[in-house]
């Protein structure tokens, strides 16, 4: 009787904890029920600010961007994450909002193809930037064109060619997007553009509805605009769940460090860095018909991360500069190493997703394009394909533009082989330099008529009795008078016309700024590379 007593028992038990699991209460741990589907139900690909940057110059190991990584990063994940939709914030053709006349075409031929590398990468709409019409509408709707992606600006009217919204089929989940633009730069607005202006609201609030009828789920809003100014439309007109922002304009090749994301009431707020430095992810995990999507990544401990990041950051430059002067072993260096791991174990700890157990929820994350990412082959063709056409282009275009001569009196480049009838030693040195072999790094890449990158690479670009695009001859490499000055009155007279020493910030003032150099880079460090026996020591 006992023993029956005990199995009907056991069993009330059992039909209990199946009855809890089906109505919903079961009181499982947390750890348990934390842990998220392997793939998420909409995955969403996000860039800001993409400003004519189709790779970074490459002066440097492994710098950030390319759209080629960019494209081979989004097609390696599909097993991850089979529904999902890249969209973008912010200027995307051009790196500026004019186009200077010498330029032109190289750069409308870079715009193209950045355009259908990102139409690879699966780009599908935007909100546009100022720049984005600094070749007019025609080329603006070309390029958009062949993108395959859609501007869209609900604000704007005229010969714009944007859209309100638009909406995709994600996963069976209809996700609705609407965009709004502030293209103006000092109060003008691209040819035959108008906005509605002080009505953005109103705009957007239409956008919203439309959305709402067409039966979008998700909601996003696309703002090319002051941070500022979209951040207070979210708080006017609730409802969408991702805001991603972008620029109004960009101008000028500075990278933007990353903006962390934040949550403003439901909306999360995500806006990547410039010139495709790196992609931000968000991905939806829903949970039966629940659309108002819960923090899954943690977002309140954005700050200490960054915190960390910036002491770990400063610990890695310390020890780089340890180990390259022998000091590694060091014992205070050494606790710096320690430091360093510690630090680095309190990031991870803080970077592991924190999911909700029930509701639907994102989760964020932000990774940097590189080198490591791969390189989709359509969209590395078209980089190729636009640096050959591109130098044919310019060596013909430019063939009979001669350099500006020295006016008279004032001294002209020589070049290095005058100054090797002299001064052996410091040649012998400096053909041992990587300053020496500059010019070919380019000539072996179909770079060297590159508007964009002989400049640091030849003596005297630009200069009266310098050199220019095509005409470089005796002035290939970064040779002794890029540091001491244009030297014919001193070859023809060394007694009379003395040469000067260049200061460490003529290195940055010129070439080795950002984003041509590495975030650590210190220009004292590298003046031990161009000082060596015979020259200088």
């Amino acid at each position: 009787m006992i023993n029956a007593q005990k199995t009907l028992g056991r069993t009330a038990r059992a039909l209990s904890f199946v009855a809890a699991l089906l109505s919903g209460g079961c009181k499982c741990s947390p750890e348990a029920a934390s842990v998220p589907p392997k793939s998420p139900t909409i995955r969403l690909y996000l860039v800001s600010s993409a400003a004519g940057a189709l790779e970074p110059c490459g002066c440097v190991k492994d710098m950030l961007g390319g759209v080629d990584h960019l494209a081979a990063f989004v097609k390696s994940q599909n097993d991850d994450a089979r529904a999902s939709l890249m969209l973008g914030a912010g200027p995307l053709f051009f790196m500026n909002t004019e186009l200077v006349d010498d330029r032109r075409t190289q750069e409308s031929w870079k715009a193209d193809a950045l355009s259908r590398a990102l139409g690879v990468a699966g780009l599908r709409a935007w909100a546009p930037g100022a720049n984005d019409w600094a070749a007019g509408s025609d080329t603006f709707a070309a390029l958009a064109g062949v993108a395959g992606a859609t501007p869209l600006a609900a604000n704007l009217s005229g010969p714009a060619n944007t859209l309100p919204i638009r909406t995709f089929d994600v996963g069976g989940y209809k996700v609705g997007v609407a965009g709004v633009s502030e293209p103006s730069l000092h109060g003008k607005l691209p040819a035959g553009v108008t906005s509605l202006g002080a009505r953005d609201v109103d705009a957007v609030t239409s956008a919203k509805a439309q959305l709402d009828a067409a039966g979008a789920r998700v909601r996003v809003l696309l703002a090319a605009m002051p941070r500022g100014d979209a951040l207070r439309l979210t708080d006017k007109v609730p409802g969408f769940q991702l805001l991603v922002i972008g620029k109004p304009f960009d101008q000028g090749e500075t990278n933007d460090l990353p903006t962390p994301p934040e949550l403003v009431g439901k909306t999360l707020v995500v806006e990547a860095p410039n010139h495709l430095q790196a992609v931000a992810i968000v991905d939806f995990f829903v949970r039966g018909d629940g659309f108002d999507f819960a923090d899954g990544s943690n977002l309140a401990g954005e700050a200490e991360r960054e915190s960390l990041g910036a002491r770990i950051h400063e610990l890695e430059t310390l020890l780089a500069a340890a180990k390259q002067s022998g000091k590694e072993q060091d014992p205070d260096v050494r606790a710096r190493a320690r430091d360093l791991d510690n630090l680095r174990g309190q990031l991870k700890a803080l970077e592991k997703p924190r999911t909700p157990v029930q509701s639907s929820f994102f989760q964020y994350r932000l990774v940097d394009v590189r080198d490591n990412l791969g390189s989709e082959p359509t969209a590395h063709a078209l980089i190729d394909g636009y640096y050959k056409r591109v130098n044919e282009h310019n060596r013909d275009a430019f063939k009979d533009k001669l350099p500006v001569p020295a006016a008279a009196g004032e001294a002209s480049y020589a070049g290095i082989e005058a100054c090797t009838k002299c001064h052996t030693s410091e040649r012998r040195f400096w053909d041992s330099t990587q300053h020496a072999h500059a010019y070919v790094t380019l000539s072996s890449q179909n770079k060297e008529f590159n508007l964009d990158c002989v400049g640091c690479h030849v003596t005297g670009y630009d200069k009266p009795g310098g050199t220019n695009v095509t005409h470089v001859e005796n002035l290939k490499d970064v040779q002794c008078e890029t540091c001491h000055g244009a030297g014919s009155k001193h070859v023809a007279t060394p007694r009379e016309a003395k040469l000067g020493f260049p200061e460490q910030s003529l290195c940055a003032g010129t070439c080795h700024h950002p984003p041509h150099v590495k975030p650590n880079w210190d220009v004292t460090e590298a003046w031990k590379k161009i000082i060596g026996t015979g020259h200088g020591l």
